[in-house]
Order: structure tokens, then sequence, then C-alpha cells
């Protein structure tokens, strides 16, 4: 028998399941407090030129280092996989390299951020399959626009743009995150679904429902 979800499966494609109620209920608070914190930084980073974006960066590579620590934990007490351990090194590093950064000046804050801003596109370009021409225009796009904004304002006109660029991202980041905080909360409020018709919950593995009588 052939439905909308078997068609699917059998054409390659892999339909997203909506999160449950009970998923919904653990995701949309962390969702929240990590929309509430990147609007709050972005928009602090924004308004206080010289500390801001400092504040900013050191508190992204504090949550660095903290999420490295956790994966590499997981991945020693087998909870998650062993190339989380990676992942999880690689927040460590680069967490470490952007607070000390952020302690020792405005400029060095303002060359990561053109550094973030011009390595992440080429490092999204060789990870992506299905759109990696588009990244690599991207790119492309953002070297040549770092190097005009060089020539043409001077170095410290550059980084005072990355340094805006990446207070508006963390702004958008945050209200990403609190609108999708609101729609979880939503999913988190419906009933639990019932169960399947002509199920009375047993345990079907048992010989309960569906077993020969």
């Amino acid at each position: 028998m052939t439905n909308a979800v078997t068609a699917g499966r059998q054409a390659g494609s892999s339909p997203i399941t909506p999160p449950t109620p009970e998923q919904a209920r653990s995701t949309w608070p962390r969702m929240a407090v990590l929309g509430v914190a990147l609007l709050a930084l972005g928009v602090l980073a924004l308004t206080w030129p010289g500390t801001g974006p400092r504040v900013l960066l050191g508190a992204i590579g504090l949550f660095g280092v903290v999420r490295g620590v956790a994966l590499l934990r997981g991945a020693r007490t087998g909870t998650v996989q062993r190339t989380a351990a990676l992942v999880g090194a690689g927040g460590v590093w680069f967490g470490a390299l952007a607070i000390g950064l952020a302690l020792l000046s405005a400029t060095a804050t303002g060359w990561l951020f053109v550094a973030a801003g011009v390595v992440a596109l080429p490092a999204l370009a060789v990870a992506a399959t299905d759109r990696r021409p588009l990244a690599v225009a991207g790119a492309g796009l953002v070297a040549a626009a770092a190097v005009a904004v060089a020539v043409l304002g001077g170095v410290d006109t550059l980084l005072g743009t990355a340094r805006v660029v990446a207070a508006a991202a963390a702004v958008v980041l945050g209200l990403a995150n609190l609108a999708g905080a609101v729609g979880m909360a939503r999913i988190a409020r419906r009933p639990a679904p019932a169960p399947a018709a002509g199920c009375g919950g047993c345990a079907c593995g048992a010989g309960g429902c569906g077993s020969g009588g």
C-alpha cells in the first residue's frame, strides 16, 4: 500500500517529522534564553561600539568552550558519537581564542570577525553538497567586499564594518530563536495525540494487538 509517506521515501526524500509536545516543552525555554541572550549582546555591540563587540565575542567564546567541553565529555562516556569529539575540540580551541582576543583589544576582536566572515562561507562551501555553487559565490562576494572596504575606506573601516555585521547577525539570530521559541511553545500547549484507532495501549510485542487468536 502506497501513501504520501511511503511515496516520499521511495522517491528518496526524507519528510521532516514535527516535534512532539513533549519535545517542544523541553526545547522552547532553551531557544528563548538563547534568543534573548543573542539579542541583548547584539544590541549592546551596536550601541556600545568600543566595548560591546568585545563582550559579544567573549560571550561567543565562552559558549564555544562550554559546549565543546560538553561534547568531549559525551564522547568520552559514549553518549554521543566519537566524531563529536572533533567538534568539541574545535569549539574549545575557538572559544579560548575568541576569549583571548576579546580581552586583548577591539582591534583584535575586529580582525577575528573579519576572519570568521571570510572563512565561514568557504568552509560552508566545502561542507555543502546541494548548494555548493551558491556557497562558493557567496564566499567570493564576501571576500571581494572585504577587500573593497579595506582599499576604499582603510583597515579601520573594515574592522568597524566587521564588528557591526557581527552585531547585526547576533540580533537576527536572536530574533530567529525567539520566533522559533514562540512556535515551539504553541506546539507544547497542544494535547498529546490520542492512541491510534483500535489500539488500547496494550503491549503489541507481547502478543497483544495483532496477535493471532
